[in-house]
């Protein structure tokens, strides 16, 4: 599949650039569709396979919140240097990645699909303790889905940080978000409507899909970010409009 084990980068001549983060265990491809919609229309598009991820999530135990984020704002700087403006998006931790960037610069606009401030499974939050005696969970080896648990640590931390700090980030956001999401709960949501420093635009979606940007109704979660861009990071006149 597309952007599986690799990243996704489509170069096209335009003033705004944007840079799509995929979910904690995930790949490009869960923005593929989103990123094709925008770049047909005139928007340079970037979506990096982050570090660890692809074939195997081995890698993971040996790297940092940091690691991860260190990388992300290297693909951040390398459409800064071309582009005028530089939106950042996300998906599930991708969206907490991209607020935790936010912190760092200042991007034209944020669009934010299932992003984590806080997990259903409230076992999570023992991961920041555990990782370094449990690296995989389920412990034993007859399941076939173990999860990193570094990693699941990793993404706790990150979130308490960019919760105290959603005030801050005074730029257009776009939310959207499953009502029944699996994973990660609607009121992550219904939080940064009301604690984001700028306006936002909130989309409640009903379904309990949690990869919105990869499920039966992404085409139109990708046309309700293009609407969205248009209004806060809009191209020059004449660009592209696909």
């Amino acid at each position: 599949m597309v952007g599986e084990n690799e990243s996704i980068d489509i170069p096209v001549a335009s003033e705004v650039g944007v840079l799509l983060l995929h979910g904690l265990f995930g790949t490009p491809n869960e923005l593929h569709v989103l990123g094709g919609v925008l770049a047909r229309s005139g928007y340079r598009v970037r979506i990096p396979l982050l570090p660890g991820r692809g074939a195997s999530l081995d890698q993971l135990d040996r790297l940092a919140w940091s690691d991860v984020r260190d990388s992300a704002m290297r693909d951040y700087e390398a459409l800064a240097r071309d582009h005028e403006r530089v939106v950042i998006g996300g998906l599930s931790a991708g969206g907490t990645l991209a607020l935790d960037l936010a912190l760092r610069r200042r991007p034209a606009a944020l669009l934010l699909f299932a992003a984590a401030l806080s997990l259903r499974i409230r076992a999570a939050y023992l991961a920041p303790y555990l990782w370094r005696v449990v690296r995989r969970w389920p412990p034993h080896h007859r399941v076939t889905e173990r999860v990193p648990v570094r990693a699941v640590g990793e993404l706790v931390g990150a979130m308490r940080h960019v919760r105290t700090r959603l005030g801050l980030l005074d730029v257009p956001a776009l939310v959207v978000h499953s009502r029944d999401d699996p994973l990660v709960p609607a009121a992550n949501a219904l939080r940064l409507e009301r604690d984001l420093g700028g306006p936002v635009e909130l989309v409640l979606r009903d379904g309990a899909t949690h990869a919105v940007t990869a499920g039966d109704d992404r085409e139109e979660i990708a046309e309700l970010a293009l609407a969205f861009l248009r209004r806060h990071a809009p191209l020059a006149a004449g660009a592209r409009a696909g």
